[in-house]
């Protein structure tokens, strides 16, 4: 219809202008979803990517980690956690996190040989690890022997029992001042309660063999975050591996958390 002297009313920019902007900032919206949906994805495929060459890059970079000399000799025995699975550089596992604060505590070289094999249990430890030792391991009082396993054992549902023997074999193997780790907090489910009641047995274990040093990994790993978390989202990152590395560090300066048994 048009007003008084045929003109047509104009549109005054009210509910009507306000309706076509509507449509627009939904599709900038969706647009904007859609972008940081694709970005989300094309992050977790290269964090996928990365897990998938971790395993064999980071046992390359051990061996040749291995064939370095030093004056003094680190050997760590264990799964994945050991070789630093989950992180980008695998110096920053927590052998390698040990092996840096030997260097600068006593101002050498540190050579470090590192058995750790991914998937290992107890049983793998004691079959394969143990035996590979250098002689100097047991012989020379400057070499530390360190060990972190039970992790597979938990995701595998090793009996008790069994796990009890074979950490029970290991530890009695072991050098005087060798440090033994019990086993993280695995965060979910079933496995997390079978790797709690497999971490007590450990610090039971350690705790009959006072020459040995305890080091309080279930305690140091409550809570991990998500950001702590490597590409598989099963291993620790690089920000994860520092829990690892300070509890390793505190149980060689004497300052880790003690077994309730050792302090009874």
């Amino acid at each position: 219809d048009r007003g008084q002297g045929g003109a047509r009313p104009q549109d005054s920019g009210g509910p009507r202008g306000y309706g076509a902007l509507v449509p627009r900032a939904r599709s900038l919206l969706l647009l904007g979803a859609g972008g940081l949906v694709a970005g989300l994805v094309a992050v977790q495929a290269r964090r996928l990517w990365l897990a998938t060459t971790m395993e064999d890059d980071h046992a390359a970079y051990w061996r040749r980690r291995g064939r370095s000399p030093g004056a003094v000799l680190l050997v760590a025995l264990g799964d994945s956690l050991a070789q630093g699975l989950g992180a980008v550089h695998p110096e920053r596992s927590w052998a390698g996190r040990l092996a840096h604060a030997l260097e600068a505590r006593r101002g050498d070289r540190v050579r470090v040989v590192n058995l750790g094999v991914c998937g290992a249990t107890a049983a793998d430890v004691l079959a394969d690890q143990l035996p590979a030792v250098p002689p100097e391991a047991f012989t020379d009082p400057t070499s530390l022997v360190a060990l972190a396993v039970g992790t597979n054992d938990a995701a595998q549902d090793v009996p008790v029992d069994d796990f009890r023997r074979d950490l029970e074999t290991l530890c009695a193997a072991l050098p005087p001042g060798a440090l033994v780790a019990d086993v993280p907090d695995l965060q979910r489910g079933a496995v997390r309660e079978h790797g709690a009641r497999l971490a007590a047995v450990a610090r039971e274990v350690v705790a009959a063999h006072p020459g040995l040093r305890p080091v309080a990994l279930e305690a140091a790993t409550h809570r991990i975050r998500l950001w702590e978390a490597g590409p598989d989202l099963a291993h620790p990152n690089g920000r994860g591996y520092r829990r690892y590395g300070r509890a390793f560090i505190a149980a060689l300066d004497g300052s880790g958390e003690r077994t309730r048994s050792s302090r009874a």
